[in-house]
């Protein structure tokens, strides 16, 4: 059922985990929680659309973060400090007080937590999403 109080949204999901909302003109890839340390605001198994255009803080909001080549994306919600340092929260019982984010490789910000999944149409094999994915398409 969708909510009369929703947007109308055309959501192209592509191939690498790659999606697009075209009225939103953002584009990113889908990475899914792994656990409940961020709950309630994002639980083990929902999907969040990250933007990949944004590489640095930008608010106070959650953003996904590279690790290290074979390991697991951390997401973090970040929060600016009054002293310009920052808070950082990837296990609610366990927030960081960090000086910098100096070090932190971003690989997004979160644009979209979806707990109710939308209908999922099947993209054209030439329909990929255009905005940041040039390393995601299958060429």
């Amino acid at each position: 059922m969708i909510d009369p109080d929703e947007p109308v949204r055309t959501y192209i999901y592509g191939p690498g985990n790659a999606f697009e909302i075209e009225e939103d003109h953002v584009s990113g890839v889908i990475i899914y929680a792994a656990d409940d340390a961020l709950a309630p605001d994002i639980e083990k198994g929902m999907r969040l659309l990250v933007n990949t255009a944004i590489k640095s803080y930008d608010g106070d909001d959650f953003y996904v973060f590279e690790q290290g080549t074979d390991k697991p994306k951390d997401i973090a919600k970040l929060i600016r400090n009054g002293d310009g340092s920052f808070t950082y929260i990837s296990d609610v019982t366990k927030p960081k007080q960090i000086k910098s984010l100096e070090g932190l490789i971003f690989l997004g910000k979160v644009h979209e937590v979806q707990i109710r999944i939308p209908f999922m149409g099947y993209a054209n094999e030439n329909e990929i999403p255009k905005a940041n994915l040039k390393e995601y398409r299958n060429e």
